[in-house]
């Protein structure tokens, strides 16, 4: 068997390069079997390979060099152990932000072509809706929409409710009786939020789970109309919840867009 191999040999062998491994004999991770005094060649001897191969793939799980020297150093797997369960939480906690960034960018792109996958629907249709969750501010009668707006830019920035996970949905609780009328007022504004927050803050809105009568119409342009919702809530409770969500068709301007609206049927009128 081959008892020296030359720094060049060795490199080509384990797939790294000679820059590696003299950078391992720098640091103290592994130096050659034998230096010849002469040229000052490194050589590395069979049984060092293992070495070389357990650095690689040590490499793989995210340790660095400098935990990896402090981990060979002892050679206990005692050592290792407490490395690789703490790159575990690390990788398991990078894995949760991953899955977590692709169900928003899957959510986005229900948001963005739930128009035109449900275009045919009738004037008046129904939908059952889960218990929702959104931040939100209080809206005045016949003030400008673009103090809602602020009021709740404000809230968002909070320190206490800026890294909450929004979903930028946008909607209003509008009154009902004015609805009635094809008269806007909204009595809050709010952005959806993923999942309810960990702490209870004013600013929380819980949206009922149910069933819900929808339409939709342009409900900032002077364009809509209110379909003949009279009939079906005849002799029946006031809807108190009528919300109205915001569904962009473009990225230029938002005054025109369609806006769903969702009444909530109350339990006597299902």
């Amino acid at each position: 068997m081959k008892e020296r191999y030359s720094i060049g040999e060795t490199a080509a062998l384990l797939g790294v390069t000679t820059q590696t491994l003299r950078h391992y004999d720098k640091m103290g991770l592994l130096k050659p079997r034998h230096i010849d005094s002469g040229t000052g060649y490194r050589y590395y001897a069979f049984d060092q390979f293992h070495y070389i191969d357990r650095i690689k793939y040590l490499q793989r799980f995210g340790l660095s060099l400098e935990s990896i020297r402090e981990i060979i150093t002892t050679g206990s797997v005692d050592k290792l152990l407490p490395f690789l369960q703490q790159q575990k939480k690390s990788y398991q906690k990078e894995l949760k932000k991953i899955m977590d960034t692709i169900e928003n960018i899957d959510w986005y792109i229900d948001y963005f072509t739930f128009l035109n996958r449900n275009q045919h629907c009738d004037n008046l249709y129904k939908v059952w809706l889960e218990r929702r969750y959104a931040i939100c501010v209080p809206g005045y009668p016949e003030e400008y929409l673009h103090n809602m707006e602020v009021r709740l830019a404000a809230a968002k920035a909070r320190s206490e409710l800026k890294d909450l996970n929004y979903l930028r949905q946008y909607a209003y609780l509008i009154d009902f009786n004015k609805l009635m009328e094809k008269k806007f007022w909204a009595t809050q504004y709010l952005i959806y939020l993923k999942e309810k927050p960990d702490f209870p803050t004013e600013y929380l809105c819980e949206l009922p789970a149910g069933e819900y009568l929808c339409f939709r119409a342009r409900i900032l342009t002077n364009d809509w109309d209110v379909p003949p919702l009279a009939k079906f809530f005849k002799d029946t409770a006031v809807p108190q919840v009528v919300i109205a969500n915001e569904f962009e068709e473009n990225l230029k301007e938002y005054l025109g867009t369609q806006y769903e609206i969702q009444i909530h049927i109350p339990r006597n009128q299902k």
